[in-house]
């Protein structure tokens, strides 16, 4: 941990500064991995680093747990002066303040604002000590405690510790014997201990502190949308494997896509089956399957999309449409060739406006499920799905519409919340799309509210 060279605030009123005249021993033995970092590095109070979310983790922040090494911080601390700095007497250069707003507005806002703590600070003290201090460390135990100095005494302690010398924060040797000499000399003034600390971004206005926040927050988001064209499609064609590629480079693969198909005049289309997989750090597949009677023109549709997953797992983070908050749901179902109807629970309230998006997974088989799912109804704690299966002439494709067998069906559901109406896509400038085009909104016409009862009927 260093000081930034960066100049990242300006003073609206001078610190106040008092005057210290304190000089004592202390022993500090760190009990973990993250209390020996601190001590290293002036930092004697507790603190959870994970409440700093842009320090760099470098095994530090993720072992938390027993300091392996068996050793005591032994220190002199002399203090001349306390700088109590106040929030409210503080402001960010505008320089800071412009390339926040940048990084909030990118497309990777926390790899962004990752790279300007690591320039301006990921620290912020409100209270900074100046003085001297020198330091040992023992590799042995010894109960923490702090004494106040007195010169007569601290020899005798010392050598009951079998210390015969401290190091300067540069590395000069200070033997016991020099140590009345070391305490009565005022000059060569340092930092000697950070406190009252906060993350930095907390010196930031309170509108972009609450970006942040919302950017931190480990909740599943719309990462990214697109539209993608299929004029490059062969109308003779039923069944289709669209490569979809990405922009931005993602930090995982594992990540949820839905969507849907709209005809050149913004219309959806329900009778093409749509679903995507094959998922990679450079985009995804959609796989396509479209009615022997369907008569639409393929490649003048177009694929509406959007990547849903948690900002911190893959990074990317369009600024377009994070007004939206989202819930994912996984259920199981097991299909059955004499129902069509399927129910599920959420583990939280729906409301009208919500709008659902939901695309179907075979997991232990390679079977590529083509089942139209649409929803039916809703109440604020149920939703009534159809899932049905479509019909194919066998005589020209090689589909099979008599399986007999059972199929446990993995359910990806994903719910916004939101009064907003319309999605915006990233690689369009046009204004957003309704979001009925894609998924399917919960409206006055399609809420049951007698639909527990039913379910507990069918059950």
């Amino acid at each position: 941990m260093k000081i930034s060279k960066k100049i990242a605030i300006t003073f609206t009123k001078i610190p106040k500064i008092n005057p210290s005249d304190t000089s004592y021993l202390k022993i500090m033995k760190p009990s973990t991995k993250v209390e020996n970092f601190l001590i290293s590095n002036d930092i004697y109070s507790p603190y959870n680093l994970n409440s700093f979310p842009f320090i760099k983790d470098n095994g530090i922040k993720s072992n938390n747990g027993k300091n392996d090494e068996n050793s005591t911080h032994v220190l002199i601390n002399c203090e001349q002066y306390e700088i109590l700095l106040n929030k409210d007497n503080i402001k960010p250069t505008q320089k800071l303040e412009y390339a926040i707003e940048e990084a909030l507005n990118s497309m990777k806002p926390l790899k962004s604002l990752q790279d300007i703590f690591n320039e301006y600070g990921q620290l912020f003290p409100q209270r900074i000590i100046l003085g001297r201090s020198i330091k040992n460390i023992l590799p042995t135990s010894i109960a923490p405690e702090t004494i106040d100095i007195k010169t007569e005494s601290l020899i005798p302690r010392l050598d009951k510790l079998n210390i015969s010398y401290f190091l300067t924060p540069k590395g000069r040797i200070i033997e016991n014997n020099d140590l009345p000499n070391w305490i009565q000399n005022p000059n060569n003034l340092e930092i000697i201990e950070f406190d009252k600390i906060e993350p930095f971004y907390k010196i930031l206005k309170e509108e972009q502190q609450t970006k942040i926040d919302d950017l931190l927050k480990d909740n599943y988001r719309i990462l990214m949308t697109g539209i993608t064209d299929l004029s490059d499609l062969d109308n003779n064609e039923v069944e289709y494997h669209k490569r979809i590629n990405i922009e931005s480079l993602l930090e995982d693969e594992d990540f949820e896509v839905y969507g849907s198909i709209i005809s050149k005049n913004n219309s959806r289309l329900e009778g093409i089956y749509i679903n995507f997989g094959s998922y990679d750090i450079n985009g995804f597949f959609a796989m396509i399957k479209k009615l022997e009677e369907t008569s639409v023109n393929i490649k003048e549709c177009r694929i509406l999309w959007m990547i849903v997953e948690k900002p911190s797992k893959l990074l990317v983070f369009s600024p377009n449409n994070r007004e939206f908050q989202v819930e994912c749901i996984k259920e199981s179902i097991i299909l059955q060739s004499d129902k069509s109807n399927y129910y599920i629970k959420p583990s939280f309230s729906l409301s009208q406006g919500y709008t659902i998006f939901v695309h179907a997974y075979c997991p232990s088989t390679n079977y590529e499920p083509d089942n139209i799912i649409k929803l039916v109804k809703w109440s604020h704690n149920s939703i009534k799905f159809q899932v049905t299966k479509p019909f194919y002439d066998e005589s020209n494709n090689n589909f099979s519409t008599d399986n007999e067998e059972d199929i446990n069906l993995d359910l990806r559901i994903c719910v916004l919340r939101s009064d907003y109406k319309n999605l915006k896509f990233d690689n369009r400038s046009e204004g957003g799309y309704s979001l009925d085009l894609t998924g399917y909104v919960l409206t006055k016409d399609n809420f049951n509210e007698s639909l527990s009862t039913e379910i507990n009927e069918v059950v």
